[in-house]
């Protein structure tokens, strides 16, 4: 069957130079410590149309001021220019309400309902989550399956062949990408989270998370 895939040569030798590094990268992430959960959701809540890098920053200076139990507001540390956050006033309430939820987050992300699930209890009870916001979190404390769908991930499955063009995407086009992109996946025969950090290197040169 002619599936219309394409998966370009430049991709499939990237992979073999960098599937040990990005195998390792996704066992960093199964390894985290429930402990540190909260803080790779404000990590989460931070990235939107901002660099990783800058929140990796922000991050470390949270723990370090003990945010997830010091009610302080945490929008002049996003506002400051050498690891800016764009939006930081909002993104600051979201921080502050998701330490003030954190338990009932919590119980749901260490409940046994599926990535699906927990996905869909994110992006209706956390502020400043949405579909690609809560695969991103779950994603990087080791719950694999569900697609981390941004512009950048877009414009790849666009080459590929998976989808027609990058597009807005509404929750149920989101899930119509999500399966498009694990087809493929089965297609290539590389797991859709690695595919993931594949496309991601090409981007900056580098596994982040």
């Amino acid at each position: 069957m002619d599936t219309g895939f394409t998966f370009p040569e430049e991709l499939r030798e990237a992979y073999q130079k960098q599937h040990i590094e990005i195998k390792q990268k996704l066992e960093d992430f199964t390894n985290v410590k429930p402990e540190e959960y909260f803080y790779e959701l404000c990590f989460t809540l931070c990235t939107p149309q901002s660099k990783a890098k800058n929140a990796i920053r922000v991050i470390g200076i949270l723990k370090e001021m003990n945010f997830k139990n010091e009610m302080f507001n945490p929008a002049e540390i996003l506002r400051l220019p050498e690891h800016y956050i764009r939006f930081h006033n909002q993104k600051g309430i979201s921080l502050m309400q998701a330490r003030q939820n954190y338990a009932t987050i919590e119980q749901e992300i260490l409940s046994s309902s599926s990535a699906y699930q927990k996905r869909e209890w994110l992006v209706r009870n956390v502020r400043g989550i949405g579909m690609k916001e809560a695969a991103h979190f779950l994603r990087n404390i080791g719950i694999f399956g569900t697609a981390i769908l941004d512009r950048h991930i877009l414009k790849h499955l666009a080459s590929c062949g998976v989808i027609d063009a990058p597009v807005s995407l509404s929750p149920s086009l989101y899930i119509e990408i999500e399966k498009k992109w694990q087809k493929f996946s089965d297609w290539v025969g590389i797991p859709l989270d690695e595919m993931d950090l594949l496309f991601w290197s090409q981007e900056t040169g580098e596994i982040l998370k």
